[in-house]
């Protein structure tokens, strides 16, 4: 009998945050020991998304395109390499044929209206990745899901038939379901040209529905979230991840995908460009959530699960604390009482009773400037570790956090200080 393998969510800042059973207070604090590094040719901003743990195991895509790329699993304790995926070599997928790794987002184009975001998720023992049929500009292109344990190839779906520049990239995994979106390889802004999304279902790569005019753009449980074109603009909509059925569409037109907050946790959290108007929805019901807040709030998937924000300057005028929890769908906010002075913290991960995610320093900041950078906090908004200047945070779950830094991947144990 297969394992099965859980993925933690994949976001962007400010965010949804995934982690376990909170404390009802603060949380011991804890200690980080540098375990292993790996070079990586990825840009550190486009780390995140890009590395995931899995288990006691990393899973990294690194490159752009179809030469100098690799998908890489590591023994997260030790660093060594369990199985690799790389353009030196031809993958005999079943269904398909031979066909090359194709890496596809962000990496050698940045671009803060990137149509693309590609996810690295699992399915089950399933690790979905792109594919080309050969290295010219116009060729076909798909999708081939790999046993996550050994990298062997399992299925595949070829999206895109002919010869063309388009590309297939995977842009959420949502329970048994891949979305693969087809559309120009690293464009910016919207496409000009309609967008295809296909839904595949992870088991066997069989195509469950497709989506013209559709941006595929997050998914949780069973549920997807995307962006779909209508004469009004691009409008977000959640849906059945298995039959496309809308469950939620949203009232307000959204300009990129970088107005979808996060998603993790049964909600996603939908913001306009000016950030004046929020939606946060539940994913199973389609059903929005009442909120009161300056910001687009993050969510820490604690149990239950909780909206986390940090507005800044708004809260200075009621008060020095400004982190504040709140717990889903309808519990009272709670203020934090050891939000240092001077700074704003932005909620990137969760694991245990910790949150993860970077403090940036305010025009009011002063005394803890020490504290700027990528750290864990408590649900209370008090320092729980050192904290790391200059860091990303690609990922964490309650063993392992996995840095980006200049030129490489960094893999940090986790454990907690002895009281």
């Amino acid at each position: 009998m297969r394992r099965r393998v859980v993925l933690g969510a994949v976001v962007t800042a400010p965010l949804l945050v995934a982690c376990g059973e909170v404390a009802r207070d603060g949380a011991p604090e804890l200690r980080l020991e540098a375990a292993w590094r790996v070079p990586v040719r990825t840009r550190i901003e486009g780390l995140p998304g890009r590395v995931r743990v899995v288990g006691d195991s990393v899973i990294l895509v690194d490159g752009t395109g179809a030469e100098k790329v690799r998908v890489a699993c590591f023994n997260a304790a030790d660093g060594k390499q369990v199985w690799q995926i790389d353009d030196e070599r031809q993958l005999s997928v079943p269904g398909v044929g031979e066909v090359r790794l194709c890496v596809v987002g962000r990496g050698a184009y940045e671009s803060p209206d990137v149509i693309q975001e590609p996810t690295v998720g699992c399915a089950g023992d399933i690790l979905p990745i792109s594919f080309v049929a050969d290295r010219n500009a116009k060729t076909s292109s798909g999708i081939v899901g790999v046993d996550v344990h050994d990298g062997r190839p399992v299925w595949g779906f070829r999206a895109v038939s002919d010869a063309s520049t388009d590309r297939t990239m995977v842009t959420a995994v949502a329970g048994s379901v891949v979305l693969a979106t087809v559309s120009a390889p690293y464009g910016p802004d919207w496409p000009e040209r309609r967008p295809t999304t296909l839904a595949l279902d992870a088991g066997s790569g069989r195509e469950l529905w497709r989506g013209d005019g559709v941006i595929g753009l997050a998914g949780d449980g069973e549920s997807v979230v995307v962006a779909k074109v209508t004469d009004g603009g691009w409008r977000p909509e959640v849906r059945d991840a298995r039959s496309g059925t809308p469950r939620w569409t949203g009232k307000h037109p959204i300009d990129g995908p970088y107005q979808h907050v996060s998603t993790v946790a049964d909600h996603t959290v939908l913001s306009t460009k000016d950030r004046r108007v929020t939606d946060i929805v539940r994913l199973s019901t389609g059903t929005q959530l009442d909120f009161e807040a300056d910001a687009p709030p993050g969510l820490v998937a604690s149990n239950p699960p909780m909206l986390v924000w940090d507005s800044g300057v708004a809260w200075w005028a009621k008060g020095p604390n400004g982190f504040v929890t709140q717990t889903l769908p309808k519990g009272s906010p709670t203020k934090g009482k050891k939000r240092p002075k001077g700074l704003e913290f932005h909620a990137l991960y969760g694991a245990g009773p910790y949150i993860w995610g970077e403090y940036k320093t305010t025009q009011e900041s002063g005394d803890h400037d020490d504290l700027a950078g990528t750290i864990a906090v408590d649900r209370t908004g008090r320092p729980r570790s050192a904290t790391q200047p200059g860091a990303v945070l690609a990922d964490v779950s309650e063993r392992w956090l996995v840095v980006g830094k200049n030129g490489y991947v960094e893999v940090q144990r986790i454990t907690p200080k002895a009281s």
